[in-house]
C-alpha cells in the first residue's frame, strides 16, 4: 500500500505497539497500512458522516484486518476505545481539532501521544494542546505536491508545558531544525510580505502587521 509523503509521515510518527484512534479516517487508509506494517495492535477508525463511514467500512470489511479495526460513526472522539492510547487528528483545520479536544478532554487521561496534522491556525492550536498538558516530541515541515505540511508528535508531559509566541508561529522543533523546506517556505512569505508593502491604499494597520511579520522571519531565518 501506498501513502501520500503526507500520510507516509504521520505513519511514521506513530510508534510501534500502539492502539490508534483514527479521527476523520476517510478510508481507513492509514489503520490498514499500520496494521499491514504490524507496528500497531489494533485501531478505531472514526467518522461523523454517513457516506464517509460507509466508504470506511467497506475498505475495512474488504481488508484481512477487520477484527483488529474497531469502526465508529460518532463525533471525535465522544465514543472513544479504552484500548487506545495515541490520537491520530490529520488532514482538518486547527479549530476543529481544538473542538474535538475541548468536547472530548474527559478522555484524554488514557492519551499517551497525539499525531497532529493541522491544515489552518496552527499558532493557536499549539498552545491549545500544551494546555493539555502535552509536549512536541517530533516535529517535521516538509512539501507534498507543492502544499507546506508541519506534521508534529506529541507526548504526554509530567511538567507544565507552555510554548513562546515565536513557538506557536513557526514550530517550537522548526526553529531549531530549520530544514529546507521550512526555509523555503518563509523566505517566500518574507517576499510576499514585502511586496504587499507597496501596495497603494495600504491601511497604517495592514503596514504594521506586514513589517512585524517580515520582522519575525528575518529573526528566524537569519538570527536578525
Amino acid at each position: 500500500m501506498m501513502l501520500s509523503k503526507r500520510l507516509a509521515c504521520v505513519a511514521s510518527f506513530v510508534t510501534s505497539g500502539s492502539f490508534i484512534a483514527d479521527v476523520g479516517s476517510d478510508h481507513a487508509q492509514l489503520p490498514l497500512f499500520l496494521l499491514s506494517e504490524g507496528k500497531i495492535r489494533g485501531a478505531m477508525a472514526i467518522e461523523n458522516k454517513v457516506g464517509p463511514y460507509e466508504r470506511m467500512e467497506k475498505a475495512v470489511r474488504s481488508s484481512p484486518y477487520q477484527d483488529k479495526i474497531i469502526l465508529s460513526l460518532s463525533d471525535g472522539i465522544s465514543v472513544l476505545s479504552p484500548k487506545a492510547d495515541t490520537l491520530v487528528l490529520a488532514g482538518m483545520g486547527g479549530p476543529l481539532i481544538e473542538r474535538i479536544l475541548e468536547e472530548g478532554s474527559d478522555k484524554l487521561g488514557q492519551i499517551k501521544a497525539m499525531v497532529i496534522d493541522a491544515h489552518s491556525e496552527r499558532p493557536h492550536l499549539i498552545a491549545k494542546v500544551a494546555s493539555f498538558g502535552y509536549e512536541v516530541e517530533q516535529e517535521s515541515f516538509f512539501f507534498d505536491q507543492g502544499i507546506a505540511y508541519d506534521v508534529m508528535r506529541w507526548k504526554k508531559s509530567e511538567k507544565v508545558i507552555h510554548y513562546e509566541e515565536k513557538e506557536c508561529q513557526f514550530g517550537p522543533l522548526n526553529l531549531k531544525m530549520k530544514n529546507p523546506d521550512f526555509i523555503a517556505y518563509y523566505s517566500v512569505e518574507k517576499a510576499h510580505c514585502e511586496s504587499l508593502l507597496s501596495l497603494d491604499g495600504l491601511s497604517e494597520k495592514a503596514r504594521r502587521d506586514y513589517q512585524k511579520r517580515i520582522q519575525a522571519i528575518k529573526e528566524v531565518l537569519y538570527g536578525n
